[in-house]
Parts: C-alpha cells; structure tokens; sequence
C-alpha cells in the first residue's frame, strides 16, 4: 500500500508539471526517438498521435548526398562516422534530429554522457538534459533509476521521454535498471521493451564502433563473473565500460575481475551524488557514482563513500571523450560548469 501511495502522489505531480505554459504540442506523442546506432544503421521510435496516419521517416547525411528511407524505422546502410539529419513527417506535423554512425576504428574524439536516478519529471531531471544535449554526445548512459518512485507504463512519457525528448532525438540511451525500475515487473518490461534495451537492462554486452559498453545490472554480485569476464574476452573492442546501478565496494567479488580486466572505468548510479572513487582490490580502474540525473536524495543526504576521492551533491552529468589512447572525463553541473575532472592514459588525437 506504501507504493500505492507514493505513486499516487507522483502521478499528480507529474500532471500539475504538465498544466500551464504556452509549450507548443510535440508533433508526435511520443519521440521519435534513438534507440539503436551502429556503424552502419540507426533506428528510431515512435508513439502517433494518429495510430492510423502513415509515418515518413528519411535521413540524409550533413555533408550532403541523396536521403535515406527508414523501413518501420529502421535505417540500414549508412556510411560509417558520419552525421545525418532525420525527418519523420505525419501528415502536416514533423519532427527532427540527428545521429551519427559510430566509426570502425577509434579516430578523433567519441563522446558520451552519464547520468542516472533521474527519472522524476522535475526541473532539475529537464536542466540535466539540456546540458547533456549540449554535449553533442553520440550515445546516452543511464546507471538506472530511470523512474521515480516507480516504472510503470503510464509513467515512462511524464517521468522519462518527455524529458528526454531532445536528447534521445540525438543520441540513443542505453542503460541498466535500477531499484526503482523493477518495483513492478509491468513496468520494467515496458521500460526495456521501448527503449530496447539489450539482456532486459540487465546483463548485455554492446558496442558502439570501437567501445563496449557491458551492463551487470542492479549489482555486481558473483554469478556475474561468467558474463563479464566472457564479454572482457571477447576481441575487438579499443575501449570498455561496465555499467552498473549499485556502486561496487570493497570486498565485491568481481573486483579481481575488474582489477586486471583492461576497463576503463565502472559507472554507476544508486547513490544521488557524484563520486570519483578508487576501490580497494580494482584501485587501476576508476569508479564514477553519477547518480546525479534529477532524483533529489532524502532529508538525510547523501553520505560520503569512504574511499571517495571526490564528492558532490550537485545534479549533472559526465562527458566522457574518449579519444586513442585515453579517456577525458568531466562532471558538469546543470549550468554547463566543470566541477570534477580526470584524464587518463595518454590521450592522442
């Protein structure tokens, strides 16, 4: 009954955010949206206000050439590290963005935002996606969380895509769930079957170009040994991540995993602050708590980590570039100002 209550109350503060404004209507209910981009292919999706209305989705790259046409969506044979600008049209009302196709080898500078435990609808949730859409980032990270108090299908346009409308027309958002998402397993489900997330937001192994992104999920725990060393062996990839909701701890048994594993850093979401951390048994792979997507931490705050090198209870982001030889990374406040940074390796262009 507690979760009853509690989504009672978000649902009418999600419907007063709504009321007032001279906010023009969105041409379609929900997105279009990035949820797929590779070297060579991009998908959007997409929510009619007319489910009867045909849809006509075209691409064309920014640098010139001959448009192409999305198939339910579905671009296919796009030149690789290039940026298109899309169109999706129905009827009188259009929409539009960009992408850009990840490249075959890392050359130049990728870059990537990390947020979580965002998914509230507020203002502060909508300033961190002004910021991270700023950032021009080719793919979005989400250290889960991804709606508050809970996901639920009639919460995810409110609480997630209406925020999110402008960066995911620009960059597809991959994630892993978070306490909250999986309270209700209709929720979760509608979560990770609209964004289509790989392994349910649980366990995958992705790629963008010449970087892996491996999720674990809710928490490192042992039975996730197998997966993540079985995707750490897997040829390939220039640069790795891993991805989990709950901050790793000293002791945690996938640390010796970590430890000599090649990463170059483990995210994470959970705690409503942002932390650089280096945890005892892993101390060569740095560890970013960036639970800093909108969600405000309880009357208490949020304590400091013990081995937390940095500590911040502001809402943002991380840029990550990720150039040869090294990562560039930085924390943003919602006014675009660096309040965190660390460059490893040896960064050439």
């Amino acid at each position: 009954m507690r979760w009853l209550t509690c989504l009672a109350v978000v649902l009418v503060s999600t419907a007063l955010l709504g009321c007032g404004g001279d906010t023009p209507e969105p041409a379609f209910a929900r997105g279009p949206y990035l949820v797929r981009v590779t070297t060579d292919s991009a998908k959007l999706r997409w929510i009619s206000r007319d489910p009867s209305a045909e849809v006509r989705v075209h691409a064309s790259p920014e640098t010139g050439g001959l448009p192409t046409r999305a198939v339910d969506g579905l671009f296919t044979g796009l030149a690789s590290n290039t940026r298109y600008n899309w169109t999706a049209t129905e009827g009188d009302r259009e929409a539009s963005g960009s992408f850009v196709t990840a490249p075959r080898r890392l050359e130049g500078t990728l870059t990537f935002v990390v947020f979580g435990d965002h998914g509230t609808g507020g203002p502060d949730q909508r300033a961190v996606a002004r910021v991270a859409e700023a950032q021009d980032p080719r793919m979005l990270l989400t250290t889960g969380d991804n709606s508050y108090l809970a996901a639920t299908p009639d919460l995810l346009d409110p609480n997630l895509f209406e925020p999110l409308r402008g960066l995911q027309a620009r960059a597809p958002n991959l994630g892993v769930v978070g306490d909250h998402d999986i309270v209700f397993e209709l929720g979760r489900r509608a979560l990770v079957d609209a964004l289509e997330w790989p392994g349910d937001g649980d366990r995958f192994d992705v790629d963008y170009g010449p970087v892996q992104f491996i999720g674990i999920g809710l928490r490192g725990e042992a039975d996730d040994r197998a997966h993540l060393a079985r995707a750490l062996r897997r040829r390939g990839p220039e640069v790795r991540f891993l991805l989990v909701h709950q901050p790793l701890k000293a002791g945690n048994p996938l640390l010796p995993v970590i430890e000599r594993s090649g990463l170059a850093a483990v995210l994470s979401g959970h705690l409503h602050a942002y932390e650089r951390r280096s945890v005892d048994g892993a101390a060569s792979v740095p560890q970013f708590t960036v639970g800093t997507g909108g969600a405000s931490a309880s009357s208490f705050g949020t304590p400091r980590s013990d081995d937390a090198a940095v500590h911040l209870r502001e809402f943002g982001l991380l840029r990550m570039d990720v150039r040869r030889g090294g990562v560039h990374y930085r924390f943003l406040d919602t006014t675009g100002t660096v309040r965190d940074e660390l460059v490893t390796g040896t960064v050439t262009e």
